[in-house]
């Protein structure tokens, strides 16, 4: 048992559900519940090569009784349209509830909603989930509040990398305090470690190298030790990639979540490849939904699955 990483074939977007499942702690003997938590939708209603992001929860986190199992926790890592498509979908969906809302501190609106169909629908979404009449509990936090693991006591052992303080102030204000005209917002993008029992699964944001992961590799050095699991900064793209970091991380597995156009235009295996040769490279666009299972038990192996 322990937790599992589903990273979703949605193309050029996002989509990562972790499952923390009913547990007991041997330490006193007491019961966790089981929890779910989804960090982003790219949701796909019908297209042949990505996956549908609903049908695919309800298939999979199904109660025995033919309910659905709620999502304890949505984290929006920063909302661009790659990054909530499919959310007024959600949201509408009978019988999927969301508890807590994970959002920014952010001023950013879209300049516009051409590109996509559902793009306004979905920001109106984005936006009724973060109001204060809205029934489920919305979080917005940085590296530096406390705790700064959320929900320890309850082993779920989630640490904030990004954003900081200074990574907000720096998407709305330039260096000379001037205020931008265009909110950076992916430059304060979440980006969280997870910690099952010494092992870690790192979800690295949308941040390019600089300054968003020079920021963390300066501040959160001790954080990205012992990482068995990364999931590629911006879709694996090279403006994320930072060697520094890859390297102290030395991961076990690189998830990539792109699409085969965006990999052969902005693909960076070759720099992950040559910053940690051991790694193993998985890409949805190659082989489909990736699921990686992190077992409690640190001596037993990590494993991943391929769903198509």
């Amino acid at each position: 048992m322990g937790v599992t990483a589903h990273f979703l074939n949605v193309g050029s977007g996002d989509c990562t559900i972790i499952h923390f499942p009913e547990r007991v702690r041997k330490k006193d003997n007491s019961e966790k519940p089981e929890r779910i938590m989804m960090v982003d939708i790219q949701h796909h209603e019908d297209h042949p090569d990505y996956q549908n992001v609903i049908n695919y929860y309800k298939a999979n986190f199904k109660r025995s009784d033919g309910s659905f199992k709620s999502i304890f926790r949505f984290v929006c890592s920063h909302p661009h349209q790659d990054h909530i498509c499919g959310l007024k979908q959600l949201l509408d969906e009978e019988g999927i509830k969301i508890w807590n809302f994970w959002d920014l501190d952010h001023s950013f609106e879209p300049e516009d909603f051409e590109g996509h169909p559902t793009h306004e629908d979905d920001w109106k979404a984005y936006k009724k989930l973060g109001c204060d009449d809205h029934p489920c509990t919305t979080i917005r936090t940085t590296r530096e509040s406390e705790p700064k693991q959320f929900w320890n006591d309850d082993e779920d052992r989630i640490t904030i990398l990004s954003p900081s303080k200074a990574l907000i102030k720096s998407a709305h204000y330039k260096d000379n305090g001037e205020k931008r005209e265009k909110v950076e917002i992916d430059e304060m993008s979440y980006a969280l470690s997870i910690n099952v029992n010494g092992r870690k699964i790192i979800l690295a944001g949308d941040g390019r190298a600089a300054p968003v992961w020079d920021d963390i590799y300066t501040n959160c050095k001790k954080d990205l030790e012992n990482c068995v699991v990364l999931k590629a900064g911006h879709h694996g793209q090279e403006a994320s990639f930072h060697e520094e970091a890859v390297k102290l991380m030395n991961p076990k597995f690189i998830i990539f979540s792109n699409s085969k156009d965006e990999d052969k235009n902005n693909g960076a295996s070759k720099l992950y490849k040559k910053a940690v040769p051991k790694a193993e490279i998985l890409k949805t666009c190659d082989i489909g939904t990736i699921i990686v299972d992190v077992p409690f038990d640190d001596k037993e192996s990590i494993t991943y699955s391929i769903r198509k």
